[in-house]
């Protein structure tokens, strides 16, 4: 159902991608006659905002009088060696003054220190201004009323390979949790503000971190239960967990926990970036999450970014049963594998002919082969399932397309790809700078959480070979809360499924709004606009689906060769109220819902203004068709002898619309009205009554494939 042409000549080929972002805002109450707002389109994305957490800090506040560590009840003795203050045993240990210099703390692998920091301003240009080098677990607690600042002022570039690295303003080889309610300012000229190996925990604190690195690193772990948070990575992500194995008791590593408190995450890439989980739930404290990626970010810096390269396989050639891998080599032969990951189906006319996979190309490596292996398997060089044997980069070319595969051999020529850079989400950066990445799930109880990105604003990731020995899900599950999104790419992405069951979902500004293999509509207040397709079930598979179950929706797309629901296998209704407000322009092949496979509809209320695709199949409850009626913008009321089945708002006008409802009995009298004056009148005579074209409606779809891009 995209809008993807492929055109060959020898061995070029031109990607025209359909990339932008557009607006569309709402707000309703969901009472028993459905209402919707008018929709305001139109609109680019904005380049900055302003934080919704007041900025308190003020370098002013720092201590400047003489630095002293009191040691507490049980604590041992601290040694002092120049500037450096060296922490031994386990207790509490208050810092008070300012210091250039650093403290380290070197205790007992089963000791607990607690660094208590009451008026401190700590500043290294040497070292972490605090490493906990080894313990068992590290506080760094801002006493109440205190004003405490923590300065990395380093320069040059961590040694990725220096396993001695303290790679963190403050740094930890163990469990780290910062707390108190005082104040925490950190800064970092050098790497990221706070680093631990391990967990790291957040309770209370008021904290502001600005880092060339990442706010927050925790590589097991992180957990924010409450405080005021600020936190601003200037060229990399705000909060980042890395490892996705099962620790010795059994606990999933990878995930990032919200549960309470303010954080307002700036950050010139990922928001967010999960190794596993991403779990957002209100507990006993308001939990507000708002997040800026890129340029909506003020703070935004240079981003070291890799290139696309682009692998294309033919569909009578693709298999689900391989992954598909690059391997980047020099002449020594050292070099490193890269997964090729589905991007988007290219199109030769309106047939999908070849699936685009798209691989980051790392720098400075002059040799390149493609391989398959069974799926789930990280390849060694000798257990491919076939190979295209290896051969120089070509610099000049963005793609690989692969022309057969017989036996163990792979035969490719190499391509040139092109975007349409006037089309679609053409602001999405070319690095990713997602509200919210995951490798396994996201998963919204409660909270609000607001996210301007200007890529994916939501995103989860299927089929990447984690380290607990499975591979990411990629399902993003939002049962609560208020998600408020504006995005240059997809509002809510999920590799696998999509699941909205409860809470309020609005995505603003997108170029698709809700985008899965399967997306599953249960629950909740939702409103979408997407600038190409509001709802995309894209995967093409058997098991593609889009799925209304309960709840109220209200998607809209701008006129156009644009799709409000778009999906590449079935929709499915059997509750819950949807509104749909799709192109006008395209007739069969754009609208208000397309699919290749039916439309069935057996319970709720649906209403699709737009282009007609697609009319409810048969075992559908009755439904009517109205074309050449104008419907302008304005309140309307759908109501039968029985009351008001439905109300809503247009704020655009349409030509064309179909209405189907378990509300809808045969002989009845139905009608539509437009601020009191009649627009519809008609007795549902049969399953279908109204305007019917011959061979214009019908399940099935019209053209095949459908993908949109994904990164």
């Amino acid at each position: 159902m995209k809008k993807i042409a492929l055109f060959a000549v020898l061995a070029l080929i031109v990607v025209s991608l359909i990339l932008s972002s557009c607006s569309a805002g709402g707000s309703s109450d969901t009472s028993s006659s459905s209402s919707s707002s008018g929709e305001v389109t139109g609109g680019g994305a904005d380049t900055s905002v302003e934080s919704t957490n007041e900025d308190n800090f003020n370098e002013e506040l720092e201590s400047n009088g003489d630095f002293t560590v009191t040691s507490g009840e049980g604590a041992g003795a601290v040694t002092v060696s120049g500037s450096t203050y060296t922490i031994t045993s386990a207790g509490e240990y208050t810092l008070s003054g300012m210091l250039e210099g650093n403290i380290v703390v070197n205790a007992e692998d089963g000791d607990e220190v607690i660094l208590i920091l009451s008026g401190a301003t700590i500043t290294s240009s040497d070292t972490a201004p605090i490493a906990f080098v080894n313990a068992d677990s590290g506080t760094v607690k801002a006493e109440e009323g205190t004003y405490n600042a923590i300065h990395d002022e380093r320069t040059g570039s961590p040694d990725a390979e220096d396993a001695d690295e303290y790679d963190g303003a403050i740094y930890a080889a163990c469990d780290l949790k910062l707390s108190g309610k005082g104040s925490l300012i950190i800064t970092s000229t050098y790497d990221n503000g706070v680093k631990t190996k391990d967990d790291l925990k957040v309770k209370n604190v008021t904290l502001k971190v600005t880092a060339p690195g990442n706010a927050l690193k925790g590589n097991d772990s992180i957990t924010v239960e409450s405080g005021s948070l600020i936190l601003i990575s200037t060229s990399s992500d705000g909060i980042k967990t890395d490892n996705s194995d099962v620790s010795e008791k059994g606990v999933q590593r990878g995930i990032i926990t919200i549960s309470g408190g303010t954080v307002d995450i700036y950050a010139a890439c990922d928001g967010i970036s999960a190794a596993y989980d991403c779990v957002i739930s209100e507990d006993e404290e308001k939990c507000v999450v708002n997040i800026y990626t890129s340029t909506y970010s003020e703070n935004t810096g240079d981003v070291a970014v890799s290139s696309d390269l682009y692998v294309i396989v033919p569909t009578s050639i693709y298999s689900e049963s391989v992954d598909y891998y690059a391997y980047f080599y020099n002449e020594d032969g050292e070099g490193v594998w890269k997964k090729c990951e589905y991007e988007t189906m290219v199109y030769n006319g309106r047939t999908a002919s070849y699936y685009g996979l798209i691989v980051k190309e790392p720098s400075g490596y002059s040799g390149f082969l493609v391989c398959t292996v069974a799926s789930g398997v990280t390849p060694d060089g000798d257990n491919y399932s076939a190979t295209s044997g290896g051969e120089a980069m070509n610099s000049s070319m963005n793609g690989y397309l692969i022309n057969s595969i017989s036996g163990d051999s792979i035969e490719g020529d190499w391509v040139t790809l092109t975007t349409n850079s006037g089309q679609g989400n053409s602001n999405k950066t070319t690095y990713s700078s997602k509200g919210i990445k995951v490798y396994n799930d996201v998963l919204i109880s409660g909270g609000t959480v607001t996210i301007y990105a200007m890529d994916d604003a939501i995103h989860a990731n299927a089929g990447e070979k984690l380290e607990n020995g499975s591979t990411g899900n990629g399902n993003v599950e939002i049962s609560g809360g208020k998600v408020t999104l504006t995005s240059a790419d997809d509002g809510i992405h999920a590799d696998s499924e999509l699941t909205i069951s409860g809470g309020y979902v609005n995505v603003v500004k997108s170029h698709e709004g809700l985008e899965g293999n399967v997306i599953n509509i249960a629950g909740g207040e939702i409103y979408v606009y997407g600038d190409d397709d509001g709802l995309n079930a894209c995967k093409g598979s058997s098991s593609t689906l889009i799925n209304i179950t309960g709840g109220y929706l209200d998607v809209t797309t701008p006129s156009g060769d644009t799709d409000a629901i778009d999906s590449n296998g079935s929709f499915t209704m059997s509750g819950g109220f949807v509104l749909v407000k799709g192109g006008s322009s395209s007739g069969s092949v754009a609208g208000s819902i397309d699919t290749d496979g039916s439309v069935t509809v057996t319970g709720g209320t649906i209403i699709a203004f737009g282009g007609i695709c697609e009319v409810p199949s048969s075992g559908s409850v009755n439904y009517y068709v109205s074309n050449g009626t104008s419907f302008g913008a304005g309140d309307y009321v759908l109501s039968g002898s029985n009351g008001t089945i439905a109300s809503f708002t247009l704020g655009s006008s349409y030509s064309s619309c179909w209405i189907a409802s378990d509300a809808f009995e045969l002989n009845g009298s139905y009608t539509l009205t437009k601020g009191g004056s009649t627009v519809l009148n008609w007795t549902q005579s049969s399953s279908a009554s109204g305007d019917q074209v011959s061979g214009g409606f019908g399940g099935g779809g019209f053209g095949g494939g459908g993908f949109g891009p994904r990164r």
